[in-house]
């Protein structure tokens, strides 16, 4: 832990999902609790699939991006994270950004990068002498990331790691999860014939769902607009210019 920051923030990935925070708070000669430290581990925004299967009718091109990129519902969750995180540590953050109060890391992805980038955004609006163009209201604030090769802090699974490789094999010899391919194999089987996949097992099938699901909110976000156009069109339609 660096000296002097009592926050800091890490931008995990690109796998689990989960909010975690540590408050150290220490006791006082009269026995009152202060925060004294916080810690965040915030996993990224909405993002486009990391892959997808043969038989797919979108593939990476129907994605703005590509595969695997934060999307704009995941630019605006971190926005508003940081909105919800400056209002939960106001009077403990200063409200102007401090580099000696708060350190970022990231992972090396441009999801995690970005999703930072976004959750700042929010958590520091400029004020004051900060605002450096009155039209943008933004001001950059360092996101700090090493190479994915080189990250053992925030990367899960490490490459070869003997104990989690040790562990991975014991669970696979299971009874539980050797009757879990077993009591599946006919599901596994139709995945496979409908995807064009040619390795579906228990390990791997998260990534058809991580897909389908996915495009199915992409889909449900361009409904919903599609609605509220629509809804905005028959109102300006049928509503009388006198309001009556």
């Amino acid at each position: 832990m660096a000296h002097g920051i009592p926050c800091q923030f890490f931008c995990s990935g690109p796998f689990f999902l989960f909010l975690f925070v540590i408050l150290a708070i220490v006791n006082t000669a009269v026995g009152e609790k202060h925060l004294k430290f916080v810690t965040l581990l915030y996993r990224h925004g909405d993002r486009s699939p990391v892959r997808t299967f043969p038989t797919d009718p979108h593939q990476e091109s129907a994605w703005p991006q590509g595969f695997g990129q934060l999307t704009q519902v995941g630019m605006r969750q971190h926005f508003e994270l940081g909105q919800t995180l400056r209002r939960r540590y106001r009077g403990f953050l200063n409200e102007t950004y401090s580099r000696r109060e708060i350190l970022v890391r990231s992972t090396d992805y441009d999801r995690t990068l970005m999703s930072a980038e976004a959750n700042l955004a929010g958590l520091y609006p400029p004020n004051g002498s900060e605002v450096f163009n009155p039209n943008i209201t933004w001001q950059p604030i360092p996101v700090h990331t090493v190479p994915d090769t080189e990250d053992m802090l925030l990367r899960f699974p490490l490459p070869n790691c003997p104990r989690y490789n040790l562990l991975m094999n014991e669970t696979k010899k299971t009874e539980t999860f050797v009757n879990m391919t077993k009591n599946n194999i006919k599901f596994l089987e139709m995945v496979a014939n409908e995807t064009g996949l040619k390795d579906v097992s228990e390990e791997s099938i998260w990534s058809v769902y991580d897909t389908l699901f996915c495009e199915v909110s992409l889909l449900f976000l361009f409904e919903l607009l599609f609605c509220l156009q629509m809804s905005v069109v028959f109102t300006e339609n049928t509503v009388p210019s006198n309001g009556i």
